[in-house]
């Protein structure tokens, strides 16, 4: 299982993040979050597809997203 991080800037475009993120509020109005327990198959592409069919705006505890909460 995989750990991905995945920002959602202001306006909604959802894009992978820089490795040394850290997960909540940027200073810049994005928000990142981690995703936690990624197969191995799905790629960043896979995870950032999977945000923006949530809306741009997953259920999340502090910013960590489970994988299964995702694509459920």
């Amino acid at each position: 299982m995989a750990v991905h991080m995945v920002k959602v800037a202001y306006e909604g475009a959802v894009t992978k993040a820089l490795k040394n993120a850290e997960a909540g509020l940027t200073s810049g109005g994005a928000v990142v979050y981690e995703i936690q327990g990624v197969p191995a198959d799905k790629t960043i592409d896979d995870v950032v597809e999977a945000v923006r069919r949530a809306g741009g705006k997953p259920k999340h505890t502090d910013h960590e997203v489970k994988w299964a909460d995702l694509v459920a």
